[in-house]
């Protein structure tokens, strides 16, 4: 696709009852869904259903992340569990060194995108992570890479990036890369109005389908069959 004009996130916000994600749609879409305006990276959010299926609203601008050899995410491109089983770089031009930002990689599709009652499977979440250096950020869940189970078709693999309005205590369960443990069922936007993060600011997001490497992530996770 090409390339993205990124958007500022709005300063001010209005008081009302409404819920806090509700004020900064409508900030968000007067920008991003101005008439003859709606970008390619917002048409391919939509498209790929990611509006509504994660989020209620695309994110404001494109996240940018690569993996091992210079794979490159790119608004639904196919990639293989085997090229995605490493944590990847991750990178957002626009971030701000004082602010803090939290990231989730998630999979809206598990088991299946016909029958997604895990929905959703969460596969990384590291949050109060300073100016975009993940290595500073705090890991709640540790990454695990693409694993959709045999015959189920593409999955979409979401990359989700929210700004925190301050350095945050996560009430949250630590989560590693050798268990499937409080990974289903998890749901982004419940998660973002929990701790009060608002919409995100950038996304991205890629598709797979079950290859050879697959089952030997299973063994990792401690399943010997379809572990979601």
């Amino acid at each position: 696709s090409p390339s993205l004009t990124a958007h500022r996130r709005s300063g001010v916000v209005a008081r009302c009852s409404c819920p806090k994600w509700v004020l900064f749609a409508s900030a968000s879409l007067s920008r991003t869904f101005a008439p003859g305006r709606m970008s390619d990276f917002v048409r391919d959010m939509r498209n790929h259903k990611i509006v509504p299926d994660v989020v209620p609203v695309p994110p404001e601008s494109l996240l940018h992340v690569t993996y091992p050899g210079g794979l490159r995410v790119n608004l639904g491109n196919i990639l293989t569990p085997t090229e995605v089983k490493h944590v990847p770089e991750v990178a957002w031009p626009e971030a701000e060194p004082d602010a803090y930002y939290a990231l989730v990689l998630t999979d809206p599709d598990a088991p299946s995108r016909t029958a997604p009652k895990f929905r959703e499977w969460h596969h990384w979440l590291v949050v109060n992570i300073p100016g975009m250096d993940m290595a500073k950020g705090d890991t709640l869940s540790d990454y695990i890479g693409a694993a959709p189970p045999r015959k189920t078709g593409l999955h979409r693999y979401v990359f989700l990036l929210y700004r925190q309005n301050e350095r945050i205590y996560y009430k949250e369960s630590r989560l590693s890369n050798r268990s499937t443990q409080g990974r289903g069922k998890f749901s982004t936007h419940k998660f973002s109005e929990k701790y009060e993060l608002g919409l995100p600011v950038a996304g991205n997001f890629f598709q797979a389908q079950f290859d050879d490497y697959v089952p030997k992530l299973y063994r990792q996770l401690g399943h010997f069959q379809n572990a979601f």
